[in-house]
């Protein structure tokens, strides 16, 4: 879920063009595990157009960071929800839109 400093680019259409041309110019298969299950199916909501350099409230207003495609990388719903769990002592979960389901807490057994 996209954070409140955020969520006005997540929702803007110059974000949805750029997302959708980037995701286009992978041809809608995963940059990490090479996911192509979905291309060709219509349904690019289960890809998510990722900022490798994470938005924070410092780089938010920076166009090379939020919309530069050498930030940006197109990963399966699978491969998102992994970069997201990373270094964590708990799994994070998504949806197709790339929202949070729920969290697993793997240290309480």
């Amino acid at each position: 879920m996209a954070k409140d400093f955020s969520k006005g680019i997540y929702n803007s259409r110059r974000w949805r063009a750029v997302a959708r041309a980037y995701a286009e110019s992978q041809h809608y298969i995963c940059e990490r595990c090479h996911n192509r299950s979905f291309a060709g199916t219509g349904k690019p909501a289960h890809f998510i157009v990722h900022h490798k350099r994470h938005l924070n409230p410092e780089n938010v207003t920076d166009d090379s960071t939020v919309y530069g495609w050498d930030n940006l990388e197109l990963l399966c719903i699978y491969c998102h929800n992994a970069v997201h769990s990373q270094g964590l002592d708990r799994e994070c979960r998504f949806d197709d839109d790339g929202n949070p389901i729920g969290i697993v807490n793997h240290n309480n057994g």
